[in-house]
């Protein structure tokens, strides 16, 4: 089976979060699986050339139209962590690549739409067939709408995949932004289009819908976020059209040569599910007071609580800053690593590290530091994830893979990864961290205070449960199954609908022979 994913990130080359550890991972799993898979992303200017095996120009020159102008693009080829990729250098005069971050800019709209087209553009140069072309969030939805309405006779693609991973970031725009790249813009707002859902817009588009009404199926990143989606709660105002729409939820994984603590380069000291309880409790020990000298910081004795993420209030927010002060005064300690590009959250957040600035057992970060997070993950002892609402969250999964207890709220595929160690409704292998259900201080703080006594007065049982998350397997093996599921599903439908039109046009050419 071929397939094309395309996407605006793929770790660790370009990655802003989660969804370009899911390029690599599933891409990975699928290769590995002997299936021809190439990823399409922009050619960033941070891209570091040695993280690139068998770089070379596959294409010097190939046009692209933007507003009318047309715009010189080179395509590139590669080898990243073993995934054959393409890397889209487009010569725009604004430099649509050519600048430090993947995301936060105000022509983001204008950047990913014209991406979208030069990608669409290069398939179609070329004309290779496609079983499955795969993409990705709303930056790459346009794919689909593009597929569509110019290119449906031009291509030869099997069947289109949109995956939702975030449904909050849905690339509201305006009609002459689908102009630009040689879509009628007008043409598509009706409900029934790329209309928003909002009425108080009536002339906005939505790309992310466009991926949901012009892709062959939909799926999101967890089966019980698919379920929330179709909610009026969380379903960011399509709660109607993924109703209506081919929607399931495939779990993700995280990479197992990524986040593996026996050959992570970045801890101190390494270890495995297979080592013994006093080995791996001596390895995280170690990796504790690394980090524990790096930073000057007193927590010998402490239970570590950590939170690795994106700050904002999906994420819940309140929730982190008020287990900040539940854990040291219930004589814990916290390590915060995350960043915003909100101020007010900042400024918040900011707040609180001035107020425990000379606390030895607090340290507030904001900042993406991939290696720092690796630490981390080796020397907590729990990691707190009070999401309000979580697509998946791979976060959690990196701990259990390191021994690290997740303390979780209860939502999308969170909740279909931790459980509570106290559930007696669930089998007890399978309980593996601490879970609160309602997004409130009082919910979180009786499951840190759970979480501490276990820590505190049952060493034996806090150890199993350490042992036992680090057993989850929660790599991409059967995430890439249920994807090849999908993707078989979706072509043996296919191919009945084009043996079904051939039967009528068959049948319609002996009516006129006879008439």
């Amino acid at each position: 089976m071929r397939i094309i994913q395309i996407a605006a990130e793929f770790a660790p080359i370009a990655k802003a979060g989660g969804l370009g550890e899911v390029l690599l991972g599933l891409t990975r799993e699928l290769i590995q699986q002997h299936h021809s898979v190439e990823v399409l992303i922009p050619k960033y200017s941070f891209i570091q050339p040695q993280a690139l095996n068998q770089l070379k120009i596959e294409v010097p020159d190939y046009r692209c139209t933007e507003k009318g102008q047309s715009i010189s693009n080179t395509m590139w080829s590669a080898v990243a962590e073993d995934c054959p990729i393409h890397l889209l250098e487009a010569r725009h005069p604004s430099g649509y690549f050519h600048r430090d971050n993947i995301y936060g800019y105000p022509d983001d709209i204008a950047r990913f739409l014209y991406f979208s087209r030069a990608a669409i553009e290069y398939l179609k140069l070329k004309g290779e067939p496609i079983d499955i072309l795969h993409i990705h969030e709303w930056h790459t939805a346009a794919c689909a709408v593009l597929l569509r309405s110019l290119y449906m006779k031009e291509l030869s693609i099997g069947n289109v995949i949109f995956t939702i991973h975030n449904l909050e970031y849905q690339g509201k725009c305006a009609p002459h932004d689908l102009d630009a790249i040689g879509l009628d813009g007008a043409s598509f707002l009706s409900p029934n289009q790329l209309q928003d859902p909002d009425f108080r817009y009536p002339q906005t588009i939505n790309l992310l819908k466009g991926g949901i009404v012009h892709a062959d199926a939909i799926n999101t990143v967890s089966p019980t976020y698919a379920k929330e989606i179709v909610t009026p709660k969380l379903g960011c105002g399509l709660s109607s059209n993924l109703k209506k729409a081919k929607l399931s939820g495939i779990l993700n994984g995280i990479d197992s040569k990524l986040w593996n603590p026996a050959l992570d380069p970045f801890l101190a000291a390494r270890y495995c599910a297979d080592d013994s309880l006093a080995k791996i409790v001596k390895a995280k020990t170690a990796n504790k007071d690394f980090l524990k000298k790096r930073y000057s910081l007193n927590w010998t004795g402490r239970p570590l609580v950590g939170s690795i993420t994106r700050l904002a209030p999906q994420k819940g927010t309140h929730l982190i800053k008020e287990a900040i002060h539940q854990t040291l005064n219930a004589g814990g300690a916290f390590v915060l690593l995350g960043s915003t590009p909100d101020s007010v959250i900042h400024q918040e957040f900011a707040e609180i590290k001035e107020l425990y600035k000379d606390n030895p057992h607090v340290l507030i970060l904001f900042e993406h530091n991939e290696e720092l997070a690796h630490q981390l993950y080796g020397a907590l002892d729990f990691l707190l994830v009070p999401s309000i609402s979580e697509p998946c969250g791979l976060t959690q999964l990196i701990a259990l893979r390191y021994g690290t207890i997740p303390i979780i709220r209860s939502t999308g595929g969170l909740k279909d990864t931790v459980f509570d160690c106290e559930d007696g409704e669930v089998l007890l292998q399978q309980r593996n961290g601490f879970v609160f259900y309602e997004p409130t201080p009082a919910a979180l703080n009786s499951a840190l205070l759970r979480a501490f006594n276990l820590f505190r007065t049952d060493v034996a049982t806090h150890q199993t449960l350490l042992r036992r998350g680090m057993q989850c397997d929660y790599s991409w093996k059967k995430p890439t199954q249920e994807y090849l599921s999908l993707y078989r599903k979706l072509s043996e439908s296919s191919q009945k609908t084009r043996r079904s039109h051939v039967r009528i046009e068959q049948a319609g050419s002996v009516k006129n022979k006879i008439i």
